[in-house]
């Protein structure tokens, strides 16, 4: 459960309010599965000393701390764990001692700190027998080199030798080192769009891990193939075309004799440079 402060005249609904704050004992709060989201009813959380409840105390909430969540506006009614199933549990008033209210074990819960953390994976072909976990997580990504020879480091927790890296659909040459650490070589950009060195615009593409039988592993990196600065390159398919049409144009004219003018066009061969890449986390 994750349980919020509210303020001590919010009224029962699905919708509350969360109140900021240090949570003291004698606060009204709420107590919301982790799992399913469902809230339960208002509580007043007490603290339990010797397997009574005290009605007065108002200090601060610790951790590992014994508390009690009262069922606020009913008769001495606590949240109680049964064999597995909350019910409620009626507490005894104190004969002797007024501000306490004697519970049983089941009504004295432990508060403690807990970690959540959420994967995704898709199983790729089909049902494995071999449990998923643990998770590979890639942390970041180190480009080494360029052009021709670019080799992307990754850099995260639980590699293992049977793990591959891929661009998009593209898988890469990919060489273990250690549960922390792999290194990739990265693909032409060819392999996801043909033609793009007339195009000089960036390509993105996601970075996943697969397993050898199929797990793919996602990650929230991307990787940006990213064009060197300078002249476009000019298309030598497209000077051809241009001047052809340019040769259909001035015929047109001479053959009619009208009055006109046209713009000739040429290409200038020019080296295609090679391309960078850079890492966008």
């Amino acid at each position: 459960f994750l349980f919020h402060a509210v303020d001590d005249d919010e009224s029962e609904g699905e919708e509350f309010t969360v109140r900021d704050g240090y949570i003291h004992y004698g606060q009204t709060v709420k107590l919301v599965c982790s799992v399913t989201g469902m809230a339960l009813p208002r509580l007043i959380i007490r603290k339990v000393d010797k397997q009574t409840a005290l009605l007065d105390a108002d200090d601060p909430v610790s951790q590992l701390h014994k508390c009690a969540f009262y069922l606020k506006d009913t008769e001495r009614m606590y949240l109680c764990l049964s064999q597995e199933r909350i019910i409620q549990f009626q507490a005894t008033p104190c004969p002797k001692e007024p501000n306490k209210e004697m519970i049983n074990d089941g009504a004295s819960w432990t508060i403690i700190s807990t970690d959540k953390a959420e994967y995704t994976f898709y199983e790729g072909m089909g049902p494995v027998h071999a449990p998923v976990t643990p998770v590979p997580v890639v942390e970041s990504l180190q480009l080494n080199g360029g052009g021709d020879v670019a080799m992307l480091e990754l850099t995260g927790q639980n590699f293992t030798p049977n793990l591959r890296v891929w661009f998009g659909d593209v898988e890469a040459e990919t060489m273990y080192r250690c549960a922390e650490s792999m290194l990739c070589v990265v693909p032409d950009i060819s392999a996801f769009r043909e033609g793009w060195r007339w195009v000089r615009q960036p390509v993105q593409v996601p970075v996943t891990l697969v397993r050898n039988d199929g797990i793919i592993y996602s990650t929230s990196l991307t990787f940006t193939y990213t064009p060197e600065p300078g002249p476009r390159p000019h298309c030598s398919a497209a000077g051809a075309i241009l001047r052809a049409n340019s040769s259909l144009m001035a015929s047109n004219e001479t053959n009619t004799n009208s009055e006109g003018s046209y713009t000739s066009v040429s290409t200038n061969p020019t080296n295609v440079t090679s391309s960078t890449a850079t890492v966008v986390s």
